[in-house]
């Protein structure tokens, strides 16, 4: 999983850089699937939901190949592809969807004032983040790594001591660094594309991330590279709000019903098509047979 990614999504990446991320609803994506009949995943969908006739997801804007806006100005990535096949099971219409752009320092509050109905937003399994939401069944794993620029003596974590690291607020990097990199200096960003310029302009000499977006960032940058053995490596869950048991079995049902048909693989492959790289990252998706499962203990640890 840690190495090239191969990724081809150059022209969304600098439409993010340019543009940043909104808060704020955007449009769907509008997927190509046949509107039909709703899916039984073995749980009724909320009534309250049922009732507005659509799925409200926070989803990632500016994290390709995951969660981003393409050239055409509408939401792609394998996540918004999870979120279409979602709104499909549960109203039979792929694009009964109001996807929100949301950032690692938001998308939990976003969610406990309902103003979605669930996070999809490359969020990992953390002990912390569960005493205030629920996470679903895991469905993607990753791990936080270094971008660093291509001439940088920086090959790992224990090089920080004492210097400013670029990361974003709110993430499982920012997490692992104040737990276990108490003497790194973190310049904190909301988006993306603010921590990666602020990289590019020595404000820091390392920008801490998921590796599955760093691979990505140095694919696109050939001045840039990826170090670092991974740490907080942990799967990402669906948040739900705390005590909604009724969502959180739909949307587990609903995940199952995915893994069952092996459609992660699937879209997996149809997001990043270099099959050397589709081999590695096999193992970190679930499929028939082969589940992802939380720590029983910190994900955070030095």
């Amino acid at each position: 999983m840690r190495s090239q990614f191969g990724i081809v999504v150059g022209a969304a990446m600098a439409m993010v850089l340019a543009a940043g991320c909104s808060s704020s609803s955007v449009g769907s994506g509008g997927s190509t699937a046949p509107t039909g009949s709703p899916v039984n995943v073995g749980a009724p969908l909320p009534a309250d939901v049922l009732a507005k006739g659509k799925l409200t997801v926070g989803v990632k804007c500016d994290y390709p190949p995951f969660g981003y806006i393409d050239e055409s100005s509408k939401n792609a990535g394998f996540e918004i592809d999870i979120a279409h096949q979602m709104a499909s099971y549960a109203f039979g219409d792929p694009n009964a969807l109001d996807l929100t752009c949301v950032t690692g320092s938001n998308r939990v509050s976003y969610l406990t004032s309902k103003r979605i109905d669930l996070i999809e937003a490359t969020m990992n399994y953390t002990p912390e983040r569960a005493r205030t939401i629920d996470f679903s069944s895991p469905y993607f794993d990753s791990g936080v790594k270094l971008l660093v620029p291509k001439n940088s003596p920086v090959t790992s974590f224990d090089q920080l001591a004492g210097k400013s690291v670029v990361t974003t607020s709110g993430s499982t990097a920012s997490l692992w660094l104040t737990q276990c990199e108490k003497d790194v200096k973190q310049a904190l960003f909301t988006e993306t594309s603010q921590a990666l310029t602020a990289l590019n302009q020595n404000r820091g000499v390392a920008f801490a991330q998921d590796d599955t977006l760093l691979l990505d960032l140095a694919a696109k940058n050939p001045s840039l590279k990826v170090v670092g053995d991974a740490k907080a490596d942990s799967p990402w869950g669906m948040g739900v709000r705390k005590g909604d048991a009724k969502m959180l079995a739909w949307v587990n049902g609903a995940l199952a019903h995915m893994q069952k048909a092996d459609f992660f693989w699937k879209e997996f492959r149809k997001t990043v098509t270099d099959k050397s790289v589709q081999q590695q990252f096999a193992k970190y998706v679930p499929r028939p047979g082969g589940n992802l499962t939380y720590p029983s203990g910190s994900t955070l640890q030095c």
